[in-house]
């Protein structure tokens, strides 16, 4: 009696259906190892990541904002934003943007270490942002060291 095997329909059907299991068990594994990652990662950098607004003043006489922060936490902090609100408008001003300037000179390389201070200087010249500067009531400072995380005061003084 001779031995006989299965037909080439029924094997390929069987590598397809055995393809696809391996498939959606790595791809179930991938996904659930790269959520526990960001979130481990998002949690260190929550962890690590404090810093406050000490002051916020506004000057009438040269448009300026000067926002003084200190770093609290472990993680040394760089690329801030500021988001500067009043009742109806935000504007938004990054690291990048040739109206705000920071001392110390803030970078990736050189971020603002534990228990140090800076100043952020905003320029708020022309007729929108001055008009916004006088009428700001709310400072909003994010980081690109941890996004997560941002300080915000509603004491503006203004001279």
């Amino acid at each position: 009696m001779g031995m006989k095997g299965i037909s080439p329909v029924v094997a390929a059907v069987l590598l397809i259906a055995i393809t696809v299991a391996v498939g959606v068990m790595v791809s179930s594994w991938v996904t659930q190892f790269i959520t526990t990652r960001t979130r481990e990662t998002s949690s260190a950098c929550m962890t690590s990541t404090n810093y406050k607004i000490d002051s916020v003043e506004f000057a009438y006489s040269t448009n300026n904002t000067t926002i003084k922060i200190t770093n609290l936490g472990q993680l040394g902090i760089y690329g801030f934003s500021v988001q500067v609100m009043n009742g109806t408008d935000v504007n938004v001003y990054n690291s990048s943007d040739p109206k705000i300037k920071m001392t110390p000179n803030i970078t990736e390389d050189a971020p603002l270490e534990q228990q140090r201070s800076a100043l952020i200087i905003i320029n708020m010249d022309g007729s929108y942002h001055s008009n916004l500067g006088r009428t700001a009531d709310q400072i909003k400072v994010l980081n690109k060291a941890c996004p997560s995380f941002s300080a915000e005061t509603l004491t503006i003084e203004k001279e």
